[in-house]
């Protein structure tokens, strides 16, 4: 937590104006951040100039994703489109890039909507939560979108294809671009990578269709970002999103925890996702008392080691609380021992008719 802290501090902004000695201190970052930017519009020049080639698959073709580092919404929000076209009756499928995961094939299928096939080790955790999430759905990972994107379109006739995390991925032509941000967060302190966490110049967000704000809990200025948004897309299609708890499970027996029992228990909240603040945040909002959090790094694997580690929690709490993502990385022999229970989420975003009624527009 000590380390999360100091890189918090670098990359987001500070409570009151940078001190020159924090600018002199961080100048070599400044300076690699530069030379970063120059790479990335390089590159960006070169796909719009047409130098660097962008293909075409025959379906439709939307990408999720966001221009700063850490978690925005991207894979509920992929479970959320993946199953409004599924409700439409439209051939969907998921392509990621399988993050972590270990295989080395050009083309894995990880679910072919009926099984999964692969493991949390072999696909990535995020495959694999959007492979349960998503039955019926084909999640293929890959790290050439086109490559997987024509495989989809070849096997299982897919008519829309989902980038997962596909914002920087221009080789693929995409009918329609979903940006991403973490209202939490924001565009951090402005800069790009490694002094700050943005992945692109802010400009860059010209390229997006819609954006979706993520994660509003109403207590912070939203406009602030939404003014900075309309200031380089002035008529830039703007939603607000936010998560809903859909319910609370154990982890072994997959059952169902009445809300209103954890009222009052003491609870360790266990995450190794890219914003922990934000699950404690949720938990809190359920009346959960959180007595203590435990942040490990993003797509952790857990360990019997860690398993350990809880064990002596359990001194002080009654429950351990974690995300769906980070239950799929638990072995259920040695963490279902625990008194562990899954926190299950879903996406919900304000004036989602309108949302609709962009989305069905730009891909029609």
């Amino acid at each position: 937590m000590k380390i999360r802290a100091v890189f918090e501090r670098m990359l987001y902004p500070p409570q009151s104006e940078e001190s020159l000695c924090r600018r002199f201190l961080l100048l070599p970052l400044y300076l690699i951040s530069l030379f970063y930017r120059f790479l990335v519009h390089s590159r960006h020049i070169l796909y719009k100039t047409g130098v660097l080639k962008s293909y075409a698959i025959p379906c439709r073709v939307i990408s999720v994703g966001n221009i700063t580092l850490g978690g925005t919404g991207k894979t509920p929000t992929a479970i959320y489109l993946a199953q409004l076209f599924k409700k439409q009756g439209m051939k969907t499928a998921v392509l990621s890039r399988g993050y972590k995961g270990k295989s080395s094939e050009k083309v894995a299928v990880v679910s072919d909507g009926e099984r999964i096939i692969l493991n949390e080790l072999d696909a990535g955790d995020e495959p694999i939560l959007l492979s349960k999430a998503l039955p019926g759905v084909p999640i293929i990972i890959g790290r050439d979108r086109v490559l997987t994107g024509r495989y989809v379109s070849e096997h299982f006739f897919s008519e829309i294809v989902i980038l997962d995390d596909g914002f920087q991925h221009l080789k693929l032509k995409r009918d329609v671009d979903i940006l991403l941000i973490d209202l939490g967060y924001g565009f951090g302190n402005g800069h790009l990578l490694p002094r700050g966490i943005l992945r692109e110049p802010l400009f860059h967000m010209n390229r997006a269709h819609i954006f979706l704000l993520t994660k509003r809990t109403g207590t912070k200025d939203d406009k602030a970002v939404e003014k900075e948004i309309t200031s380089i897309k002035p008529d830039a299609k703007i939603f607000y999103a936010h998560y809903e708890i859909r319910c609370l499970k154990t982890l072994q027996e997959k059952k169902e925890v009445d809300l209103d029992y954890l009222k009052g228990k003491k609870v360790l909240a266990l995450s190794a996702i890219a914003n922990p603040h934000y699950f404690s945040y949720l938990l809190k909002q359920l009346g959960i008392s959180v007595v203590s959090e435990w942040a490990l790094p993003d797509h952790h694997y857990y360990t019997d080691k860690d398993a350990g580690k809880l064990s002596e929690h359990l001194k002080s709490v009654d429950f351990i609380i974690t995300t769906a993502k980070d239950s799929t990385k638990m072995d259920e022999n040695v963490f279902g021992k625990l008194p562990i229970l899954i926190l299950e989420i879903v996406l919900k975003i304000h004036d989602e008719q309108g949302f609709k009624d962009v989305l069905f527009k730009l891909i029609s």
